[in-house]
């Protein structure tokens, strides 16, 4: 399998890199992954492809909370964390045993207070925060759902295809238990070790170098919701900087939830879609992107919910109507399965590359009397910053889960209003994530990182000492995805030509090229605009693109220089080695 780097995006993989690229670059990217992946690699290899992997350091292993303590669920929305809303003033036993579980959460691990954060006190940065771009693909992957003692993942997986019922129809209630998000399961203290595990297939040379944020959607929206001022919590994120690169990742108490069959969100996905032939042994499907947020790089991470298939617009409502998926047999799951944290690692090549453009999100909604009006189902936040566009809601019948209409939506529109009316919302999230990643740029010590938490649901986040720091990122992918591509330079090649502390090598530090050139009669005009390009003071150091860079300071570097501005011996531009340059007027 041949990989090649995407100039204009550092990173990805392409066919024909060098070729002009279309009007929806990352559209061909995926169609040439697609091709990549599933047809040269496959017939290359003769069948699929099989990576194990042993973690050298593995995740530490936790204690589950017992079925009878987990909650039951009270949204919809399949494969992702809840958006955490406060507990009602009056606690039923189960309840209150909830809340101590989350409180042991709060403040496991949790040091002295670094900082405090009121949401009006968050200031907007002035770039414009737009989905302006298509977003390029760094990976997509499905876990397994087999329980045979393995960690195994497919790549590059995908989505179930949407294949609608007759309407009307009627969906049971779910039943049994449900993860909030499959990476937390099956690895709670190493939720991105997925991402990079199938990176290795699709992405093994991306450099995370350029990376500002890596964060989970869910965790986004959140800190969206906090800026905004709304009542949110209580939560934890735990805040990691590897180089330059701010990891967020989310505590919780639990990744299970129990529905009692007053919702139908989870059946209305497993009645209205279908898995593709070669993946009815996977569960969800994710997929992570990067894109711009402002001046930050970011790469989220998401559950995309099914596709929709463009080729079923040309058919006629009779072969549509034809095409009747049938009804799903698979039991709720009653039982939690007990996952092993620490076996291998397995990456299978399985599945294909579904474009961005065929990415659906799925919902329900309870329909109401027509007089009374219909509100649109509001996500358009969760849309954003998955760059969906495709919105498909169920209008069930209250009580009965009779599905009654399906309304299929573009939300294009809808999310750029969205986006205009929350711009200063969306630049303060920028801002607060410029803010943190600066504050835990200051941190002294091998490993930073600090923990982020939120126990009034309506009060400041506060910024403590994380007390037992460990490694966010896997050696092997440290290495391969950061250290490959900043390694130090050599001494001589490191410092100011002329070396440290007033070597006499060739040429001068920068703070001398004012009043050299100025002898010269020559206008001074700096190495290039990242020198002199700085941010707001609160912005964490960064530099025009967005990305932390360290400064010396070049004038203690400089060589010295003899009176009348003569320099050194064997810094002459013009004489050769060994004579002194007059300064001429």
């Amino acid at each position: 399998m041949q990989h090649t780097t995407d100039p204009k995006f550092g990173g990805g993989v392409s066919l024909n890199p060098a070729e002009p690229e279309p009007k929806r670059q990352r559209t061909q990217q995926e169609t040439n992954l697609l091709s990549l992946i599933n047809s040269k690699l496959t017939a290359s290899l003769g069948g699929p492809q099989v990576h194990d992997s042993q973690d050298v350091e593995g995740p530490i292993v936790e204690q589950e909370d017992e079925d009878g303590d987990i909650e039951i669920a009270t949204d919809s929305e399949e494969g992702e964390l809840d958006i955490p809303k406060p507990l009602p003033k009056v606690l039923t036993p189960a309840q209150k045993k909830k809340k101590d579980r989350k409180d042991r959460i709060l403040t496991k691990d949790r040091g002295n207070v670094l900082h405090t954060i009121i949401s009006s006190d968050v200031e907007p940065h002035q770039s414009t925060v737009a989905w302006d771009q298509e977003p390029e693909i760094l990976c997509s992957y499905n876990w397994s759902g087999n329980v045979d003692g393995s960690n195994t993942i497919f790549v590059p997986g995908g989505p179930s295809k949407w294949t609608p019922q007759n309407i009307p129809y009627t969906v049971p209630g779910d039943q049994g238990f449900h993860p909030t998000d499959y990476n937390y399961v099956r690895q709670p203290r190493d939720p991105f070790s997925a991402v990079f595990h199938a990176m290795t297939l699709m992405n093994p040379e991306y450099a995370f170098n350029n990376i500002d944020i890596l964060a989970d959607r869910n965790n986004l929206r959140v800190l969206l919701e906090f800026v905004q001022g709304k009542t949110v919590g209580p939560f934890r994120l735990d805040l990691y900087m590897v180089f330059g690169t701010l990891v967020i990742i989310r505590r919780e108490d639990g990744f299970w939830r129990r529905s009692d069959g007053k919702n139908y969100g989870f059946n209305f996905e497993k009645h209205f879609t279908s898995p593709t032939p070669d993946m009815t042994d996977a569960t969800s499907h994710y997929r992570a992107i990067r894109y711009r947020m402002g001046p930050l790089n970011v790469v989220c991470r998401f559950e995309a919910d099914a596709y929709v298939d463009t080729a079923a617009d040309i058919l006629s409502t009779s072969e549509v109507d034809a095409v009747i998926p049938p009804v799903p047999t698979e039991p709720d799951l009653m039982e939690r399965p007990r996952f092993t944290y620490r076996a291998p690692f397995r990456v299978l090549q399985k599945g294909h590359l579904v474009p961005a453009s065929q990415i659906l999100e799925l919902k329900t909604q309870v329909e109401k009397p027509r007089e009374d009006g219909q509100s649109l189902v509001s996500c358009q936040d969760q849309l954003w910053f998955g760059r969906t566009t495709h919105l498909y809601t169920g209008r069930y019948e209250a009580g009965t889960g009779k599905i009654l209409q399906i309304k299929h939506e573009d939300a294009t529109e809808r999310v750029r209003r969205w986006e205009q009316k929350n711009q200063q919302e969306l630049q303060k999230l920028v801002g607060l994530l410029i803010m943190l990643k600066g504050m835990l740029m200051r941190q002294q010590g091998p490993l930073r990182a600090a923990i982020l938490v939120r126990e009034d649901p309506r009060g400041p986040i506060t910024l403590h000492e994380m007390l037992d720091k460990q490694n966010v990122v896997q050696r092997q992918f440290f290495e391969r995805h950061w250290m490959r591509n900043h390694r130090p330079r050599p001494y001589a090649q490191n410092s100011p030509r002329g070396g440290q502390y007033g070597g006499r090598g060739r040429g001068q530090a920068d703070a001398q090229r004012p009043q050299v050139n100025a002898q010269r009669g020559q206008a001074y005009r700096p190495r290039s605009p990242a020198r002199t390009q700085r941010s707001d003071p609160n912005s964490g150091r960064l530099n025009g693109d967005g990305r932390p860079r360290s400064h010396h300071n070049t004038s203690r570097d400089a060589p010295r220089r003899g009176p009348g501005g003569n320099r050194g011996r064997g810094n002459a531009s013009r004489g050769g080695r060994g004579t002194a340059e007059q300064g001429q007027n």
